[in-house]
């Protein structure tokens, strides 16, 4: 026997001042509208996490039309706040991913943003809901192109193994949209939430939504950029830049040993151990541009360190060579070889006897072994 959930909220407004959303006349203090939201969440079959949810919301008995108001969903785990909007529509489906229970709230509002009702109730999921791991389909929202207001997006990565997805439904700013492939200029600049309803071919549902930040004026773009070192190869990631206002279109590389290249990602191979200087150039579909330089160090395999004390500031201590410390294990780059040469020169700077301690300077060398 199926699992249903069923809560029913009943509320009685008159015409008292600000309480009465229905009526503006305060003259009159009789009863002029009563609201009713019922609400039921009901799962796909026993222990499933899949639930279907439905609304009614009536005004004197009488159910309001879908094209005068607007169901915003919610679902919240405890500590961790909202995790999640289901999509928009009176009768939304949701398949929750582990074993706790969850606030459900659902706000009625009118084309307007103005709350009718609000309402809320609790959903335990059991470990045995989601041991079933139901086979769904996977919705997915990809921005394909924008520029400030005006965006592009696809749902192209949803997929479903058991059929075809049938339908694709977006709710973005209030406005619903069907396809693949939508285009929407906003009408405000600001955090929006755009959802995704994808259905298939037996009716299984799947819902995401993705928050963006609209914003209406051109912006600077941000490089950055990673990488990883496998001996003289290494492997830059831009895909940490970023653009607010649009697409960045190019990823420029100059690795700074006399080669360059282009795209998100790309990788050098350099031709002796040494450090170089890296720059990324990101350029945005304005064609506004920005860089980010890094030095890397590149060796063929980890070296020793002799560090050569060279010169003091006093011609006191002045000298050829002041001495030499080794590292008695390898030493995989060059910050790494001057931070242990920065702490060796202090020690051999505490150890002297003399009253006024000299400022050193040194130079380090890389080698097979630490032999001299």
């Amino acid at each position: 026997m199926k699992k249903l959930l069923l809560v029913t909220l009943l509320s009685t407004l008159t015409a008292c001042g600000s309480e009465d959303i229905f009526d503006n006349d305060d003259k009159d203090n009789q009863l002029k509208a009563v609201s009713s939201v019922s609400f039921s969440a009901t799962p796909n079959d026993i222990n499933s996490p899949i639930y279907n949810f439905s609304s009614v919301y009536t005004v004197n008995d009488i159910e309001q039309s879908t094209n005068d108001i607007v169901f915003n969903w919610s679902v919240s785990l405890e500590g961790e706040g909202q995790i999640t909007s289901l999509y928009p529509e009176k009768s939304p489906q949701y398949e929750f991913n582990e074993a706790a229970t969850y606030k459900i709230k659902l706000t009625v509002e009118d084309h307007f943003g103005e709350a009718l009702a609000q309402f809320s109730t609790e959903i335990a999921i059991s470990a045995e809901d989601i041991a079933t791991q139901p086979t769904s389909p996977n919705a997915v929202i990809d921005i394909t192109d924008r520029t400030t207001t005006i965006y592009a997006f696809n749902s192209h990565s949803s997929n479903y193994s058991e059929s075809a997805l049938s339908q694709i439904n977006w709710v973005i700013e209030g406005q619903e949209l069907s396809g693949p492939d939508v285009t929407h200029n906003f009408n405000e600049t600001g955090e929006h939430i755009v959802h995704l309803k994808v259905t298939a071919e037996d009716n299984s549902q799947a819902t995401t939504a993705m928050t963006i930040n609209v914003v209406n004026e051109t912006t600077t773009p941000t490089a950055k950029f990673n990488y990883t070192k496998n001996k003289l190869v290494v492997s830059f990631d831009a895909s940490k830049s970023s653009n607010q206002s649009s697409e960045i279109i190019s990823y420029q590389w100059d690795f700074g040993n006399g080669e360059s290249a282009t795209g998100i990602t790309a990788s050098a191979t350099y031709p002796s151990e040494g450090p170089y200087s890296v720059v990324l150039t990101v350029v945005s579909k304005e064609g506004v541009t920005n860089t980010d330089t890094d030095r890397i160090d590149v060796y063929e395999e980890a070296a020793y360190v002799t560090c050569d004390v060279l010169t003091t500031s006093s011609l006191i201590f002045k000298s050829a060579d002041e001495g030499q410390c080794f590292s008695t294990s390898p030493i995989t780059s060059r910050v790494a070889a001057e931070a242990w040469c920065g702490a060796r020169i202090q020690q051999y700077i505490d150890d002297l006897s003399f009253r006024i301690k000299p400022t050193l300077t040194w130079q380090i060398r890389q080698q097979g072994n630490n032999e001299c």
